[in-house]
């Protein structure tokens, strides 16, 4: 347990974090600076380095010790995640680091030096680390996935201090080849081998084989909504009469798109002009787009027309233009701007390419939805009589869900037989297209949990129809 009078190490973020080289060659010089020393001056200046593909990096986290000096090593293993050619996501840089300032904490905490490998092994600050770990897995403040990944990344950090040269008199863990198996994304079963310690395989991490569970496993544990609750929310959304959450909302009950997707769509998105009888606009997002997808994956959204125009009224509406005139970030193409801003015209979710990301300190990652689910939405229809727990990412399981139930009416399934099998495999090749998912496994847990529940879900047919009925009922609000 760690004592609250003892001062912490911090993470600061940098918005834009230069890599050169100092240079005193005129000739090389970017920008020239100015260091006095001992009465002297002497001139150097910025040259691009060799060492990196990048000449900055967007929100760099520094590791601060409480003294206000850095932690050298730990910053130069962050650094190092930045040689490839595709350097690390931000977010996932920062997790890093929140995990190596949880050890330098107990690290000063306890007064230990983490260079300092004892004769003894449980006295190593690998192994007592992983004791503390433990003990706040029994005393319930961590989880044991959260326990293992800060384990993996303190065992990362001192596999680079050995590659960079430090030299340790004893082993810092007992290493042994291990292999998994899984299934590709084809539905072949597959093994992997890699490397286990003795350190990592203490956390177990249990599998989620609840067969009651009313979750499913997609990119995090989604609920499904059945038919009353999406008739509820859908109403409660046009009764509290904000649009932009109106239209988000509709967008990923009919699309399937990620929080990440809907609200990193561009006017550009919306600029076609379609014959009236389109059914449906076919939207490319994810690599070589300006729309995010989970890890980049390109894939196609089938959006409903009927959305695709009410989209494209609100973008004409005084009200957007309004939003849009408070945004303080210009881009270099009008269309680049964002579908949805909020009252102060900033956007609600930041695209991981965005040309302006380095002016925030905190670009925005969805956080305004949620307050907008926790202070108005979820009150209200609390008020109607409507007290069931939802998040923005359940809309993606019930697109899902309702997108199955059409297919299993159009291929006329009643239940899983060999004689189906053909038809259960088109299926499922056509809801993992449409869901963008990588494994068939995935998409499989959706079959699995309408076969457990019998849910009575919307056609998705019939739901979009429904839906249009329902927005026809009023305009831009």
């Amino acid at each position: 347990m760690l004592k609250n009078s003892v001062a912490k190490a911090k993470v600061e973020i940098i918005k834009t974090f230069e890599l050169y080289e100092p240079t005193s060659d005129l000739y090389q010089m970017k920008s020239s600076l100015t260091r006095k020393s001992l009465g002297a001056s002497c001139i150097y200046g910025k040259s691009k380095t060799d060492n990196f593909f990048l000449e900055c990096y967007n929100h760099f986290p520094l590791l601060i010790n409480p003294d206000g000096s850095l932690w050298t090593e730990a910053n130069r293993y962050l650094l190092s995640h930045l040689v490839s050619v595709i350097p690390v996501r931000p977010r996932t840089l920062e997790s890093i680091a929140g995990d190596l300032k949880h050890f330098r904490d107990w690290l000063l905490n306890e007064n230990i030096d983490f260079l300092n490998i004892t004769v003894r092994p449980r006295s190593r600050p690998t192994y007592r680390y992983c004791a503390y770990l433990h003990d706040e897995l029994r005393m319930h403040k961590t989880q044991s996935s959260t326990a293992k990944r800060r384990m993996s990344s303190v065992q990362n950090f001192y596999r680079w201090l050995g590659e960079d040269g430090y030299e340790f008199g004893y082993p810092l863990w007992i290493e042994s080849d291990a292999k998994y198996f899984f299934q590709d994304s084809h539905g072949f079963q597959r093994s992997k081998s890699y490397k286990s310690t003795d350190l990592t395989r203490t956390f177990k991490t249990p599998k989620n084989s609840n067969d009651y569970s009313d979750r499913i496993e997609d990119g995090g544990r989604l609920r499904p909504l059945p038919e009353d609750e999406q008739v509820a929310l859908v109403e409660s959304l046009r009764a509290v009469g904000n649009i932009e959450m109106l239209l988000s909302f509709m967008f990923a009950l009919t699309t399937g798109a990620r929080l990440q997707t809907v609200f990193t769509l561009r006017k550009s998105n919306f600029a076609e002009l379609l014959p009236k009888e389109t059914d449906c606009k076919r939207l490319l997002i994810g690599a070589g787009t300006l729309v995010n997808t989970k890890n980049n994956k390109q894939m196609v959204l089938l959006v409903p027309m009927w959305l695709y125009k009410r989209v494209q009224i609100y973008i004409n509406s005084e009200r957007y233009k309004r939003r849009l005139s408070w945004n303080l970030n210009a881009y270099k193409n009008e269309d680049e701007q964002y579908v949805f801003l909020t009252k102060a015209g900033r956007p609600y979710y930041m695209a991981s390419q965005d040309e302006n990301l380095s002016k925030y300190r905190d670009p925005p990652r969805g956080n305004a939805i949620t307050q907008f689910l926790l202070q108005q939405l979820k009150p209200y229809m609390k008020e109607c009589g409507h007290n069931f727990e939802f998040s923005f990412h359940d809309l993606r399981a019930t697109f899902g869900m309702n997108l199955l139930a059409g297919k299993l009416l159009d291929y006329k399934l009643g239940g899983v037989s060999t004689d189906n099998q053909k038809h259960f495999f088109q299926l499922l090749n056509y809801v993992k297209e449409r869901m963008g998912h990588s494994h068939h496994r995935t998409t499989e847990a959706y079959l699995n949990y309408r076969q457990k529940y019998h849910l009575a879900l919307h056609v998705q047919t019939e739901y979009e129809s429904y839906l249009e009925r329902l927005m026809g009922q009023g305009g831009n609000q």
